[in-house]
């Protein structure tokens, strides 16, 4: 099936997506002034770096409402990559996954080659590779990595 696109219907898509954000957020944290992360990249709300810059800032309100629509951005922006069916959590983990490592790196994951491939599990497990921010182990991304297995594991029925 790794030529075929899978369709993820709406209810999988719901799913994931009413885990995702409480998943992601949780992790991420919640900052409404903008600060530089651990690699000096501008990030405000829950991990949001997309235009922000120093000295933004936004209410609870604002934040919850960004972070949920560029959550359901990455989201949408990855299921047409997943070729192979996955469960509403496995999505969930993947779009905790790519918030967290960007697109571009998602596109070009293991997660997501072994997940098209049919090895799902596999795919979920290859997670822990991206364990580095600016080249150096992170125990933060060990723990996020790990939580994110977890959850993506708990979708895998084969």
């Amino acid at each position: 099936m790794a030529g075929n696109k899978a369709k993820i219907g709406i209810t999988i898509i719901a799913a994931a997506l009413a885990s995702a954000v409480p998943f992601i957020i949780d992790r991420e944290g919640e900052s409404l002034d903008s600060y530089q992360d651990i690699v000096g990249v501008w990030t405000v709300c829950h991990g949001e770096t997309f235009a922000v810059g120093p000295g933004d800032k936004l209410t609870k309100d604002q934040c919850q409402l960004l972070s949920q629509s560029r959550i359901g951005q990455f989201m949408l922006e990855i299921v047409p990559e997943i070729r192979y069916p996955i469960s509403a959590p496995t999505l969930a983990a993947h779009t905790s996954f790519a918030y967290n490592i960007g697109l571009a790196g998602y596109k070009r994951s293991s997660t997501l080659r072994l997940t098209n491939q049919g090895d799902v599990a596999g795919g979920c497990k290859a997670m822990a590779l991206w364990n580095k921010a600016d080249g150096k182990v992170s125990k933060g991304l060990i723990n996020r990595r790990n939580e994110e297995i977890k959850l993506c594991l708990s979708g895998v029925t084969r």
